[in-house]
């Protein structure tokens, strides 16, 4: 029980990093400390500007790029984000080791998770210095789900439980497989939404969805794709012993959907593009969990 309990916690702590990340990206907080492993020179972040270095705008001239008005805000949303990965990176070592005592088959997956973490992390600190460097955010994201898909496979790999047989197995994969794609076309988004930011500046935020590129007509359109999908594996599995998942998958495609418009219509409100990725996430992570979960009827 202590291995489970532990690669659960594992699990919740990687989704709430994942959602400390979209609210550093969604709040423009990536320059709040430029330096790494020590924001602005110091292990506790400072709050006001009297406590910064004398001419900081200098010393990380290259690193702010050209962000060079204080914030404490933001500097303190990107250091709580540094505190929680290094939380999550505990709380994946300790679940290796308890994964140790279990045997091959639950310590293989949950080293491979660690693994991905630390490569995550290192990975995380280029998504900030490359500064708009094409597919760093995307390859950011799959490690992410990597890491969720090898604790789903330690956790599933460490129970006893029965495999469930279930017809229309093949209808899960084909809607994670979707939501996977549709993850990837979101994070091609959000690099061009950079790039927007970057030309049209902070306080044009009413015109920043107007001019994004084709990758966001394809994204939006997609969606739809993703709606009939789902409808359709609801409608599958509707006698399966998998109800949960099924009214689940429909209530979390709803809040994506409603997040989306409100983002795509009402100027991206705060916590939006968040709550958005966090969801496909959790979306993706409970399709992997029941396809690792059943069989082939």
């Amino acid at each position: 029980m202590a291995f489970r309990r532990s690669a659960i916690l594992s699990i919740v702590s990687i989704y709430l990093l994942i959602l400390a990340g979209g609210i550093v990206r969604s709040t423009g907080s990536g320059m709040g400390c430029p330096d790494w492993p020590k924001c602005f020179g110091r292990f506790i972040p400072p709050t006001k500007a009297e406590e910064l270095p004398l001419h900081y705008e200098v010393i990380y001239k290259e690193k702010l790029h050209g962000e060079v008005e204080f914030n404490a805000t933001k500097t303190w949303i990107e250091y709580i984000n540094r505190l929680l990965g290094a939380l999550t990176g505990l709380i994946i070592l300790i679940t290796t080791i308890l994964g140790y005592k279990e045997g091959k088959k639950v310590f293989l997956p949950t080293l491979m998770a660690l693994i991905l973490v630390l490569a995550n992390a290192v990975l995380g600190k280029y998504v900030v210095d490359s500064f708009l460097l094409p597919g760093i955010v995307t390859a950011h994201m799959l490690l992410s789900i990597g890491v969720i898909y090898f604790l789903m496979r330690a956790l599933n790999n460490q129970s006893s439980s029965d495999v469930i047989p279930i017809a229309n197995r093949t209808w899960i994969g084909i809607n994670l497989g979707l939501i996977l794609v549709q993850i990837i076309l979101g994070t091609q988004v959000r690099e061009n939404m950079d790039h927007v930011i970057q030309d049209l500046g902070e306080r044009a935020k009413d015109q920043w969805v107007a001019n994004l590129d084709v990758s966001y007509i394809i994204h939006r359109t997609f969606s739809w794709v993703i709606a009939v999908s789902h409808l359709i594996l609801w409608n599958k599995i509707k006698m399966s012993p998998l109800q949960n998942y099924r009214h689940g998958m429909m209530v979390l495609i709803g809040i994506s959907f409603f997040t989306g418009i409100l983002m795509a219509y009402f100027a991206l409100p705060l916590g939006s593009q968040a709550v958005h990725l966090l969801i496909s996430l959790v979306l993706i992570g409970w399709h992997i969990s029941s396809w690792i979960q059943t069989k082939n009827a």
